[in-house]
């Protein structure tokens, strides 16, 4: 028999802006401009913006230079 695995909803938390920036390493307005530029994508939920972190994910691999120095 499969074992059922539950997903703790804390276990994969959205980011805030505040959160997202720490974790890339920039400034709060710049993550702000990245999601009104459409870079990544969001959630309003409310006045509260969400991101998902697979849609971070997915920005940074789109992101990646896999160029190495000659």
């Amino acid at each position: 028999m499969a074992a059922i695995r539950i997903v703790d909803p804390v276990e994969a938390p959205f980011f805030t802006v505040p959160s997202l920036a720490k974790r890339l390493s920039v400034d709060r307005k710049t993550v702000r401009r990245m999601l009104e530029d459409g870079e990544i994508a969001y959630y309003e939920v409310r006045s509260a913006i969400r991101i998902d972190p697979q849609d971070v994910d997915s920005y940074l691999a789109r992101r990646r230079s896999d160029r190495r120095a000659a």
